[in-house]
Formats: C-alpha cells, sequence, structure tokens
C-alpha cells in the first residue's frame, strides 16, 4: 500500500461491493476519474456512509495500491442538498454524473469537466433557469470539452460567417446557400445561433448566466438532442425516470 493521496472532487456514484463494502467514483481535479473501494461502508455507524453519496463535493483521501485505490475518508464541502431534496433535480444531477462516468478516462482527467459538473449542479440547486436550459447547455459543453464541438462559427461547408439550418449530417450549421437543399436540415434563428455560440465559447463561470424565449429554448433542445444522440450513443437510466416525471 502506497502513501495517502489527497485529491478535490465530487462523488459521481457509487455501488454495493460484497456483504459490506462499496465502490465509489470520483470526478478529481488531479487524477480525473478514479475508482476507490470503500470498506465497511455499508455497514451500521460507517464514516463512510453520507460522505460518498452522489453530488458531494469535497476533499478525499485514498490510498493508491497496484491495481485500485483504497477510499480513507474526506471533508465535504458542499452536498448539494437543494439538488438531493428534489426528484426532478436528483434525475438532472444524475444525468451529468452518468454522462461522465461514461464519457471520462480511469486517471485521465481535465479541470474543466470537474468545473462544468460543479456549476452544473449549482445551476439545478439554485433554480435561476430551467432545467431543460441547463441540461442543454450541460450537453453542448461537455462534447465541446471532449473534443467533439458543434461547428457554429462559420458554414460548415463555405467558411461564410452566415447561418440558416442545422445539419446532423454535417455536425453543425450552414448558411442560407448551403443548407437549402440538404435533407434534414433544421431552421434555425439568429437567437438560437447565439445561444449555441455562447454556450460553446463562455468560460464555464458564465455558462449558466442567460435566459432564451421559448421559440429558443424549443429549436437549442430539438438541435443539441439531435447532435448530442448521434456522438452519444447510450441509454442514460436518469433520463428514462425523467420521461416518467413529465
Amino acid at each position: 500500500m502506497r502513501d495517502k493521496i489527497q485529491v478535490k472532487g465530487i462523488i459521481l456514484g457509487n455501488s454495493a461491493v460484497g456483504d459490506y463494502d462499496k465502490r465509489v467514483v470520483i470526478l478529481t481535479r488531479e487524477r480525473g476519474k478514479i475508482t476507490a473501494f470503500a470498506k465497511g461502508a455499508r455497514k451500521q455507524g460507517s464514516s463512510f456512509g453520507g460522505m460518498i453519496e452522489p453530488f458531494n463535493f469535497g476533499t478525499f483521501y485514498v490510498y493508491e495500491s497496484y491495481d485500485a485505490y483504497r477510499f480513507a475518508g474526506g471533508d465535504v464541502k458542499e452536498y448539494f442538498q437543494g439538488v438531493k431534496n428534489d426528484i426532478t433535480g436528483i434525475c438532472y444531477g444524475s444525468y451529468f454524473c452518468e454522462i461522465l462516468e461514461y464519457l471520462t478516462v480511469e486517471g485521465v482527467g481535465d479541470p474543466e469537466v470537474l468545473n462544468l459538473l460543479y456549476a452544473s449542479l449549482k445551476a439545478v440547486e439554485k433554480h435561476t433557469m430551467s432545467h431543460e436550459l441547463i441540461r442543454r447547455i450541460f450537453e453542448l459543453k461537455i462534447l465541446a470539452l471532449d473534443g467533439e464541438m458543434m461547428s457554429a462559427f462559420s458554414c460548415v461547408k463555405c467558411g461564410k460567417e452566415r447561418f440558416a439550418v442545422f445539419s446532423r449530417e454535417h455536425d453543425g450549421l450552414l448558411c442560407p446557400d448551403c443548407g437549402g437543399n440538404v435533407l434534414g436540415a433544421y431552421p434555425v434563428l439568429e437567437s438560437t445561433v447565439y445561444a449555441i455560440q455562447f454556450i460553446l465559447s463562455s468560460p464555464i463561470k458564465k455558462l449558466f448566466s442567460f435566459q432564451v424565449s421559448d421559440e429558443v429554448q424549443e429549436e437549442l433542445s430539438h438541435v443539441t438532442e439531435a447532435y448530442f444522440t448521434k456522438h452519444i450513443q447510450k441509454n442514460f437510466k436518469s433520463l428514462q425516470i425523467l420521461s416518467t416525471l413529465s
């Protein structure tokens, strides 16, 4: 067993292992996603119980061995109780965590991904914008951070900075000339284009600071859904639960 390691991060999830233990997945600033085993976490009175709940943000301690980490405790700075107190909030928070557990690679990380998760959970907790808008911002931004940024700053085909439609086939926006005959192209308002560009270009600390009209929200949801499902072909349990609540 090596020395104790300190990491800062957010608990993505946990699952039962054996009779008394739990497997904990943590998205960390220093080491990306790591998996640690919390011995005795399922025993009554264990100090690990409330510490390893999903969404918990703080400093955690693990021991590194040759094939896994062993959870050794921590100091939770933020429990995101406002997210946990609402079933819809739990579903959206779980959705973000599921995406990150799916996309991230063990031991390889980008601090911006952790920042995005933290900011998204904060936005859900504050209720300053709709859950739907938070979701679409998260989806577009995480794909950009993962190297799959939508082409939204010039026409995919000719490079002009004029836009009329979104094309799933072409992974981005097209000008009126290039998009006129593209099968399945979806018309978008200028305000929708601005919203997409803002999401893709803004620092994470400014992402959740705007509102859109119902019409723009509808277009943004349609475009993001088409783009996201093309690049992430996986069914997430939290979305299935959300569909039963709506």
